[in-house]
């Protein structure tokens, strides 16, 4: 099953927090110096896998490497997640 969300928040870490329409937030590392801004819109197809995954930037375009560390984070646990 494929997702997608909005980049909703950056960590001074270089964490991102995708917020989806349905599920809370996923958090994920790009990988090798694939960029994400806030507002970019990501959609990926393992659904709620963890570990390295590829993931597609429909604002751009771009697809990379992204370490996903987590998905369905509430708002409240955002920023221990972050």
């Amino acid at each position: 099953m494929s997702r997608s969300g909005v980049v909703a928040a950056i960590s001074r870490r270089g964490l991102v927090a995708i917020e989806t329409p349905d599920d809370g937030y996923t958090i994920v590392e790009p990988l090798g110096g694939f960029e994400l801004e806030l507002g970019h819109e990501m959609a990926w197809t393992n659904d709620h896998a963890l570990g390295t995954e590829v993931y597609r930037n429909l604002s751009t375009g771009e697809r990379g490497e992204v370490f996903v560390e987590n998905h369905s984070v509430s708002k409240a646990g955002l920023a221990k997640q972050l």
